[in-house]
């Protein structure tokens, strides 16, 4: 995505964190070049904001300065900086935070924990299958110092669900009742408080066969190359009752999407 104003004079670094302040990490300046800066950098959110919202089909931006200002949450932005004759571009955007929540894991059991939460995850159209979204997740993963499977996704798409699965080989997943969907190795050996972490970088990505010490990558119930994902949700979650536990067992989302007929949700694609 372009703008009117020098992209390269505002972002050091390709990918940059982004807080409540609106200004880069490694931002350094006066004040009145703080509050310019911050300005611009709203208009970067608030543009992406909208983007990654039509993309995916929802009547309201869930990304928005206004919204970055007023809760401690962390935006990954990432540019280009030899796009829009020397001026650069913003080529994705990547929003985490902690939530608290209530979540299910296979056995059926509800655990209240503080978890890193995927919030929001969009790469420009004109950008998409070059590997800018990979690049700008691996990052997050080593920035937080975390395992894929860590992380609870908020309203993942068809296409996030590919993504996750084509890049890290997440597979196996605990349906839960809100937005949110969590993979096998989430909870790991610590059900009852904040997720625990693991070193990760782009350096040590698996393949689809492959299996690190926290069963993030296990792909047994994989049986096609052709991964066909079932949409889960705000819209789709599937209801509990008392014999989920039995229901869930360790089904792959395809054998989900078989027993609950889950309709799929339309996304571009972040790769």
């Amino acid at each position: 995505m372009e703008f009117r104003f020098n992209v390269n004079d505002i972002f050091k670094s390709t990918i940059s964190k982004i807080n409540h302040a609106l200004l880069p990490s490694d931002f350094s300046g006066d004040r009145r070049n703080a509050s310019h800066s911050a300005a611009l950098v709203a208009d970067i959110i608030d543009a992406m904001g909208y983007a990654s919202a039509k993309a995916q089909d929802l009547q309201h931006p869930i990304t928005s300065a206004d919204k970055l200002r007023n809760i401690d949450h962390t935006v990954y932005l990432m540019i280009e900086p030899g796009d829009n004759d020397g001026k650069g571009s913003v080529v994705g955007l990547l929003k985490i935070g902690v939530k608290n929540l209530f979540l299910f894991d296979e056995t059926g059991m509800v655990h209240e924990m503080k978890s890193l939460c995927i919030l929001d995850f969009y790469v420009h159209e004109s950008k998409q299958r070059s590997g800018y979204g990979k690049k700008l997740y691996d990052y997050m993963l080593h920035d937080k110092d975390i395992s894929p499977c860590k992380l609870a996704i908020d309203r993942p798409s068809e296409n996030f669900l590919s993504f996750l699965y084509k890049h890290y080989g997440l597979a196996k997943i605990y349906p839960q009742t809100n937005n949110f969907v969590l993979f096998e190795g989430f909870f790991g050996n610590n059900t009852a408080s904040t997720v625990s972490k693991k070193s990760y970088s782009s350096q040590n990505t698996p393949s689809h066969n492959e299996k690190n010490g926290h069963d993030c990558f296990d792909n047994s119930s994989v049986t096609s190359t052709t991964y066909s994902p079932n949409s889960y949700g705000r819209h789709n979650a599937v209801k509990p009752n008392d014999t989920m536990g039995k229901i869930l067992g360790w089904l792959s989302p395809v054998q989900l999407g078989r027993q609950f007929h889950v309709s799929m949700s339309s996304h571009t694609a972040l790769w």
